[in-house]
């Protein structure tokens, strides 16, 4: 009943059934009353009419049983009881048997009855009346009684009673009743029938737009109703559907502008972040979660809502002055730059929104910058200050034999050409990072380049007593390289390998392919280089020895890997260093065949 209730079709049903029902009862009530006042009415005459004509009888009559044979079929016919009384009260005749068992001196004793011999008025009642005799034996009358006076030559001689029960008229009535009912309960299940089809008829476009509504808030604007009538609920239907093209115009429109969105602050560099009010974070991008990643793993937070306190702290400044602030963060190594400023919605501060700079990259080449000024002043600085002081113990004849004299300056010639090899480093170096490495591609056999470069190293490897051995894999196959540049790669890493291995230590030029890649590789047992140190051996001028010292030829001036690591790159290939302290290094560099 609640659901019924609940719905439209239930409501409209439930209203016009309502109503007629109301009526009908109404209605009914009037009828029953109408019906129920014209019987007594039509009774009530009809008595008073029989009742003039037995008066007229027995006036007319002179013979008494004639007289009373015809009152008596008169009567009969319409069921109606018939007393006679004398003056005072008294039976004459009667065909009520009641009246009969309390006979001979029955009177009545109501007041109302007793008018029409105390007047000479003829009466008309409808009630309960008592009837007694001189013993007080009563017998009841419920009905309509009616009484003339009787008039015989000229003078009230008593009275003519006639009475009818209810029964009759109820009978009458309910009958009558039964057929207002009968009409009644018709008319509801007609009006029932009616009501459901109109509320159906009017209600089923408004389930449709309820239906069209739901599979628009699931996601669907596309739904539509279909115009039944021409009414205002058709104009209903025509305007739901207008409203729901244009909304999915904007639907389509915000999603389009949201997705927009999304791809650029996807797609930028430094991180956006959104924060509201209360400080939670609204949204962000890639960048920006990676930066908090970061800094929850070094600060080994669990909370994927928390945030760092220096972020707290510039966004608090932020919410309080209603301007934009500048901090700053660094986590595992790396170091961002975060720019806040307030959101307004009107003139009430929203949250704020946060540009975060990743500035690790700048640092770092800040950092090589000043490191590259001070390697490259340290390594000039003392080759200048050899050739200064040797020079002007030439100038100043300080040297008393011609073989010190040859000694000097052979020391002299010695630093300008490493010098004179320094910057060159630095000028292959810088065209190399510039892009502008030139590579003459030559198919060629790798074999025979990796021996000649390893027989320059043979005496070398003697005097430092280093064991030079080589595991190659005798292919014949032709690989698009420049063979300079090879030689060039392996002669910097075999003698790195050499100078960096103790006395009876072993140095091993490897090789082997598969059918993608050339693999080389070139192992020491050796110092080995620290694990801190690792990931920066392929920087200019870096060097795992802090003291700056070259190894035993003291030749080195710290770029020669930075430039194998361009070389290999500018063939294609990666190179690889894996190392432990006291345990050797290993270089190791994939060169594509094609």
């Amino acid at each position: 009943m609640n659901v019924l209730w609940r719905s439209v079709v239930g409501k409209l049903w439930m209203t016009i059934i309502g109503l007629v029902t109301v009526v009908l009862l109404i209605l009914t009530m009037l009828l029953v009353q109408f019906f129920d006042g014209f019987y007594y009415d039509q009774h009530s005459e009809n008595l008073k009419t029989m009742a003039n004509k037995v008066s007229v009888i027995f006036e007319t009559y002179d013979d008494k049983n004639r007289a009373l044979q015809t009152a008596k079929e008169l009567v009969e016919v319409s069921r109606t009881s018939l007393t006679v009384l004398a003056p005072g009260g008294i039976v004459q005749e009667s065909f009520d048997e009641r009246v009969q068992d309390i006979h001979p001196q029955v009177f009545v004793s109501d007041p109302q009855l007793q008018r029409v011999f105390e007047e000479g008025i003829p009466i008309v009642e409808r009630g309960h009346f008592s009837v007694t005799n001189t013993e007080e034996e009563i017998f009841e009358i419920d009905g309509i009684i009616v009484g003339v006076p009787l008039i015989m030559n000229g003078q009230q001689s008593g009275a003519v009673y006639l009475y009818q029960s209810l029964e009759v008229i109820n009978k009458t009535t309910n009958e009558a009743k039964k057929l207002i009912l009968y009409a009644a309960g018709i008319a509801i299940v007609l009006t029932t029938v009616f009501a459901f089809f109109l509320s159906t008829r009017i209600t089923a476009p408004l389930r449709q737009m309820k239906s069209a509504a739901v599979r628009m808030a699931e996601g669907d604007f596309k739904s539509r109703v279909s115009h039944l009538t021409n009414d205002e609920i058709g104009d209903l239907s025509h305007t739901f559907n207008h409203m729901a093209a244009q909304l999915n115009d904007s639907i389509h429109a915000l999603s389009q502008e949201k997705e927009q969105l999304s791809n650029i602050l996807r797609s930028m560099a430094d991180g956006v972040m959104t924060l509201d009010d209360k400080g939670n974070v609204v949204l962000m991008n890639p960048p920006a979660e990676n930066m908090l990643n970061t800094w929850r793993y070094e600060e080994s937070v669990t909370n994927k809502e928390a945030l760092p306190k220096v972020f707290m702290n510039i966004y608090e400044k932020v919410i309080e002055t209603e301007e934009e602030h500048v901090g700053a963060i660094s986590a595992q190594g790396r170091y961002w730059t975060i720019i806040m400023a307030p959101l307004y919605n009107k003139e009430v501060i929203r949250g704020a929104v946060a540009v975060i700079r990743d500035m690790t990259d700048e640092k770092r080449l800040d950092k090589l910058r000043k490191d590259f000024l001070a390697n490259v002043s340290h390594e000039l600085r003392t080759p200048l200050s050899m050739m200064q002081g040797y020079s002007e113990a030439l100038v100043d004849d300080i040297v008393a034999s011609p073989e010190e004299r040859k000694e000097l300056s052979s020391i002299i010639y010695d630093e300008s050409v490493r010098m004179g090899r320094l910057v060159n480093e630095l000028l292959d170096l810088a065209r190399m990072e510039a892009g502008h490495v030139e590579l003459k591609l030559e198919k060629v056999e790798v074999d025979p380049i990796i021996q000649k470069t390893i027989k320059k190293f043979i005496n070398l490897a003697k005097e430092q007593e280093v064991v030079l051995e080589s595991n190659l894999v005798n292919t014949e196959h032709l690989y698009e390289v420049d063979a300079d540049r090879l030689e060039q790669i392996l002669t910097n890493l075999i003698d790195n390998a050499i100078r960096h291995t103790s006395k009876h230590g072993y140095v091993t030029v490897s090789s082997h392919e598969d059918d993608q890649y050339l693999y080389l590789s070139v192992r020491d047992n050796g110092d080995g280089i620290p694990e801190e140190d690792l990931p920066f051996i392929f920087e200019r001028f870096y060097k795992a020895d802090k003291a700056r010292t070259r190894g035993k030829s003291g030749k080195g001036t710290g770029l020669g890997l930075s430039i194998v690591k361009h070389l290999v790159e500018a063939h294609g290939g990666q190179i690889q260093a894996h190392s432990k302290a006291g345990e050797g290094t290993t270089f190791s560099i994939q060169l594509p065949k094609a």
